[in-house]
C-alpha cells in the first residue's frame, strides 16, 4: 500500500479524508454507511477515544458519508477509519473504488467544495450547507475536534455561505418540488395563502407537496384511490386534509394549485370537467402541475382562460435551465474556494509561527553567548556587563521586526515566510 504519510509532508494542515459518495457507491451502500444522530455521536466518540486520533469529524447525508481526521499517523488512521467508519457496515467498500481518499490541501478543499455545492449530485443544491454546519456543531459539542478541524468546518460554512450569496449557484429549480414552487410563485402572490389539491399519494406526489409545505403553502388537500395510502401520505406531512378521490373535480373550486402525480393509465381531469370547474371558479388563477405519465390531465385544457398547466416536460425545460445557469456559476464558486482556502492554509500557518519564532530567538541567543564566550577575555572586565547588555539588544532589535510580522502572519507570504525561515536558519534541526 501507498505511504500515506508521504502525501501529507510539508505545510498543508495534516488532514485526511476518507469518504463514500453517488459516485463511487450505489444507494444500498451509501444507505448502509450512512449515520444518524445518535450513531454518528457513538462512532466520534470511539475515534476520540483512539490514541492515533487527535481529531474527528463526520459529514453524514443521503449522498455521502465523509470522515475527516487529524492524526498522529496517516497510516495508522487510515486502517482505523475505513474499518470502522465503513467496512464495519459494509464489507464491499473495501473493493477498489468504492471509497476515495484526500490528504492535506486536498481534503480541506474538498470539505469546502462541497459546502460551496460542488460535489453534491444536483449541483448547488440548498440542503448541503446546513448539513456541513450541522456536522461542525455536532463534532465541536461532542469535543472530537480542535483547533484545525474546527477552523476548517467554519471555514467550510464560509464558503458555502459566499457562494450561495456572490454567485447563482443555488438559484433556481432543480427538482420537481422546487419547480412547481417556483411556477406558483411567479402566480401567486403569497403562497402560505395558497391552497393545494394534491392528487396521488405515490412517492412523486409527496415529495412535491412537502416542498410547497416547506416553502409556506397553507392549505394541502390530497385526494386517492387508496385510502390506506392516502393515510400514508397525511402521516408523512402533517396538516393534510384527506377527502375521496370521487370529490376532486369540487375540490378544484377552492384550489389554487393542482398537482397531478397518478398511475391512472388515461386522464383522469377532462377539459370539460374543468371548464364546468372554472366556471365556479369564477376564473380565479389556477395552477396545475401534471407529473403523470401518461397525463393526469387533457393538455387541451391548456386553452382555458386563467388555467396554467405544466407537464413533466415543461418542468424538465425548467430545471435544465437552472442547471445550465449553475454550471456557468462554477469558476466564480471555485474561485470562492480557492480563496477560502487559501485563508485557512494562511491560518494553519500562523500556528506554526510562535515556536518558530521562538526557536529563531533561541538561535540566536546561543549564537550570541558563543561569540562572548570567545571573544570577552579580549575586553576590560569592566565592559563585560556592557557587552552583554550591548549584543542583547543587538539581537533584539535585529529580530523584532521580521518576529513581528511572522507572528502576525499578513497576507499569503507568511507561508512562504515561514518556509524559508526554516529554511535559512535550519530551524528544524535546532
Amino acid at each position: 500500500m501507498t505511504d500515506l504519510r508521504a502525501k501529507n509532508r510539508g505545510r498543508e494542515a495534516p488532514l485526511l479524508l476518507v469518504g463514500v459518495d453517488h459516485r463511487c457507491a450505489e444507494l444500498d451502500l451509501r444507505e448502509r454507511v450512512a449515520y444518524e444522530t445518535e450513531a454518528a455521536e457513538e462512532l466520534l466518540a470511539r475515534l476520540a477515544a483512539k490514541e492515533v486520533v487527535e481529531e474527528a469529524l463526520l459529514l453524514s447525508t443521503c449522498n455521502r458519508t465523509e470522515i475527516y481526521l487529524r492524526a498522529l499517523d496517516v497510516d495508522e488512521a487510515f486502517e482505523l477509519a475505513l474499518e470502522l467508519v465503513f467496512v464495519s457496515r459494509a464489507p464491499e467498500i473495501k473493493d477498489e473504488g468504492r471509497f476515495y481518499t484526500k490528504h492535506g490541501d486536498e481534503a480541506t478543499r474538498h470539505l469546502l467544495s462541497v459546502a460551496a455545492g460542488l460535489e453534491s449530485m444536483v449541483l448547488g443544491e440548498p440542503e448541503i450547507l446546513g448539513q456541513v454546519k450541522q456536522a461542525v456543531s455536532l463534532a465541536e459539542a461532542l469535543g472530537s475536534t480542535g483547533a484545525v478541524l474546527r477552523h476548517a468546518g467554519r471555514t467550510a460554512v464560509a464558503a458555502g455561505r459566499r457562494s450561495r450569496a456572490e454567485t447563482g449557484i443555488g438559484e433556481g429549480p432543480v427538482s420537481f418540488g422546487y419547480a412547481t414552487v417556483d411556477l406558483a410563485s411567479s402566480i401567486f402572490e403569497r403562497l402560505e395563502e395558497c391552497s393545494v389539491l394534491t392528487l396521488g399519494a405515490g412517492e412523486t406526489a409527496t415529495s412535491v407537496s412537502r416542498s410547497l409545505l416547506e416553502r409556506g403553502a397553507g392549505r394541502l388537500v390530497v385526494a386517492n384511490r387508496s385510502e390506506a395510502r392516502a393515510r400514508k401520505f397525511a402521516d408523512a406531512l402533517p396538516r393534510t386534509t384527506i377527502i375521496p378521490f370521487d370529490d376532486r373535480l369540487e375540490a378544484i373550486t377552492d384550489a389554487d394549485l393542482v398537482i397531478a402525480a397518478t398511475s391512472a393509465p388515461e386522464t383522469i381531469l377532462s377539459r370539460d370537467a374543468l371548464v364546468e370547474s372554472m366556471r365556479k371558479r369564477r376564473n380565479r388563477p389556477l395552477l396545475m402541475v401534471d407529473l403523470g405519465v401518461p397525463r393526469d390531465i387533457d393538455p387541451r385544457a391548456r386553452e382555458l382562460p386563467n388555467l396554467f398547466l405544466h407537464d413533466v416536460d415543461s418542468l424538465q425545460d425548467l430545471i435544465q435551465r437552472t442547471l445550465e445557469e449553475r454550471r456557468q456559476a462554477v469558476p466564480e464558486v471555485s474561485k470562492i474556494v480557492d480563496e477560502e482556502l487559501q485563508r485557512f492554509r494562511i491560518w494553519f500557518g500562523s500556528l506554526e509561527a510562535a515556536p518558530l519564532v521562538a526557536q529563531l530567538h533561541r538561535r540566536a541567543e546561543r549564537i550570541r553567548r558563543q561569540e562572548l564566550a570567545t571573544h570577552r577575555r579580549k575586553f576590560p572586565a569592566a565592559t563585560h556587563d556592557d557587552l552583554e547588555a550591548l549584543t542583547r539588544a543587538i539581537v533584539r532589535k535585529l529580530l523584532h521586526h521580521p518576529s513581528t510580522r511572522l507572528r502576525e502572519g499578513q497576507g499569503a507570504e507568511s507561508l512562504e515566510q515561514l518556509a524559508a525561515l526554516r529554511d535559512l536558519f535550519q530551524l528544524e534541526d535546532d
